[in-house]
């Protein structure tokens, strides 16, 4: 399972491809992918706020 801030990650990753995709098509399905996983960040940030599932271990955490 990733956390918010890998899916966090990924978007921008998906977004920098859409930016530099030179067909619409990959543009466009780049950036539907990016705002998939800002969604799924989203929704495991609510998760988590709810107390359904366990917040991410920082490395502070023992």
């Amino acid at each position: 399972m990733r956390s918010v801030a890998e899916y966090l990650e990924k978007a921008a990753e998906f977004d920098e491809l859409a930016a530099s995709a030179n067909v619409e098509v990959l543009r466009k399905r780049y950036a539907d992918i990016a705002a998939c996983y800002r969604l799924l960040a989203k929704d495991r940030e609510w998760l988590i706020s709810t107390g359904a599932i366990e917040g991410e271990r920082t490395n502070l955490d023992h």
